[in-house]
């Protein structure tokens, strides 16, 4: 159902590159809607990750996010999502999306029981680590442990 959903608003010819950023902001929505909260500083963000990622003009990353709300409200499904997440970007960068993710979560300095259990399951979806998700949530509160990370978090 996803993948029929996604053909609805990728066979009008755009760049691949914005078919992951519907997959990517897709995601970003159902978690700034887990808390049943989606603040301002959360919208800004996808924005900004959007663009920074895409190297698109912030028109074109709110009409990713427009496009993805409208997924995000006919489907639930965050294991289809992740599957086509995980088939577009590689295990290795895949600590640049949880660092993403966690910045989302922290974008309105609240950090909820349905935000930490959505990041579970997504982290767990993505086969990311427990340990690793952790440590990237620490550097993300605290960007002054970014320096000390390990090789397997740097660059992406």
């Amino acid at each position: 159902m996803f993948f029929q959903i996604l053909n609805k608003f990728t066979s009008n010819g755009k760049q691949p590159e914005i078919n992951h950023g519907l997959a990517l902001a897709t995601l970003f929505i159902q978690l700034a809607n887990a808390d049943n909260d989606y603040s301002s500083e959360e919208h800004e963000l996808i924005i900004k990750i959007l663009v920074n990622r895409y190297n698109v003009e912030r028109s074109e990353a709110e009409k990713i996010i427009d496009e993805a709300k409208v997924l995000e409200r006919d489907m639930s499904d965050t294991m289809q999502i992740t599957r086509e997440i995980k088939s577009i970007i590689p295990y290795e960068e895949r600590s640049g999306l949880v660092r993403d993710l966690w910045q989302i979560i922290m974008a309105d300095n609240q950090r909820s029981n349905e935000e930490n259990n959505f990041m579970r399951l997504v982290i767990k979806l993505l086969g990311i680590t427990d340990k690793l998700s952790a440590q990237i949530r620490r550097e993300v509160i605290d960007p002054s442990l970014t320096n000390n990370k390990p090789d397997e978090t740097r660059g992406a």
